[in-house]
């Protein structure tokens, strides 16, 4: 506004018959003309732009009120535009730090506003962030509803079973007092119990003898009973000695049909009581062997004793022929073995070991 007022210049006017002209100082920027003077198309001038007022030629009995007039209104016209220029200089003066205040609150409340819409934005996200953060609670808070849920299921069973405790206890209790009970006749149940024990010592005793007279009489019962079917008992066997003559094969079949094996022989006891019953007539035992050259063995695989040899008579066996494959008791004698051909006929010795029968 100050600048303005330096490039003012100073306005000057003239007043003729006719036309009223009002000009800065200097020349006419259109007709070059020292200003002070009409220029020649313009009356008047404003910052070097002609003004023009065109005044018709008054009557010559009103020249002198309207030359006061128009000084007048000039005058009026110049101080409103003084005032104008006045009024505006006081509101520039006025209003312009109000303005450059108002401009400076207002980039500072933009600054503070700026600042809320970056809190604003980093509480979007911190929100965004606390949202996640909500819906993991949300499904933590259902897994522990869950959890609380199967802890309550538990609650109640565990009352359950303790109800039941409570009632085993309870249970346990009596059986406790019986307990104690029984603990105070402990000691007459002891003397019972010893005598008890005596008498069960001595059933036991008497059970083990009737089972022995049992098992006597279960053998004696199994010994008559061979013995009447023609077999003879010793030394926990028995022996059938036969009637009628055999080939040696015939014999051990015929054995065999009665669930036996023609005789081994494997002590000095049993050779005596063979030959004693056998007496001078040849008799077949279960001795052979396998060929001219094989070893003798006993048809009952009880191992060969190469202590029987003492039971050869002397020279025997000598194989005669080449054929003596089987033995028999010749003589009545310790001495009394004799090899001979397994197609003789004689008679035959089978034996059988005892089992007791079975109730």
């Amino acid at each position: 506004m100050k600048a303005a007022e330096k490039e003012a210049p100073d306005a000057h006017f003239t007043v003729d018959k006719q036309n009223i002209a009002l000009w800065p100082r200097g020349k006419c920027s259109h007709c070059s003309s020292p200003m002070g003077a009409l220029c020649p198309d313009h009356s008047l001038l404003v910052n070097n732009r002609p003004l023009l007022l065109f005044l018709s030629e008054p009557p010559p009995e009103q020249a002198l009120s309207l030359h006061l007039k128009k000084h007048l209104t000039i005058r009026v016209v110049l101080i409103c535009l003084s005032l104008v220029v006045v009024a505006s200089i006081v509101l520039q003066a006025i209003l312009y730090p109000w303005f450059m205040g108002t401009i400076s609150d207002v980039k500072t409340n933009a600054q503070m506003l700026k600042g809320r819409v970056d809190s604003m934005s980093t509480l979007g996200s911190g929100i965004e962030k606390n949202s996640d953060g909500v819906k993991v609670a949300s499904f933590q808070i259902q897994m522990v509803n869950a959890s609380l849920d199967s802890v309550h299921s538990q609650v109640l069973i565990l009352k359950a079973i303790v109800g039941k405790a409570n009632e085993q206890i309870q249970s346990l209790r009596r059986k406790w007092e019986e307990v104690n009970h029984l603990n105070d006749q402990i000691p007459e149940l002891k003397r019972d119990l010893d005598k008890a024990s005596a008498l069960n010592a001595m059933i036991q005793a008497l059970q083990n003898r009737l089972d022995n007279i049992n098992k006597l009489l279960r053998r004696q019962s199994d010994i008559l009973q061979m013995v009447s079917q023609g077999w003879k008992f010793f030394r926990e066997n028995f022996y059938y000695f036969s009637h009628v003559t055999k080939t040696w094969y015939s014999a051990e079949q015929v054995c065999v049909s009665k669930n036996s094996h023609l005789t081994s022989v494997t002590s000095r006891d049993e050779q005596e009581f063979l030959y004693k019953i056998a007496g001078e007539l040849p008799t077949w035992i279960g001795l052979t062997k396998a060929g001219s050259e094989g070893k003798w063995y006993w048809v009952d695989d009880t191992p060969f004793n190469k202590d029987s040899v003492r039971f050869w008579l002397p020279g025997e066996p000598n194989n005669m022929g080449s054929n003596e494959h089987c033995a028999n008791i010749k003589v009545p004698s310790l001495q009394s073995w004799n090899d001979a051909s397994c197609d003789n006929k004689v008679l035959f010795i089978c034996k059988r070991p005892y089992v007791q029968s079975e109730l």
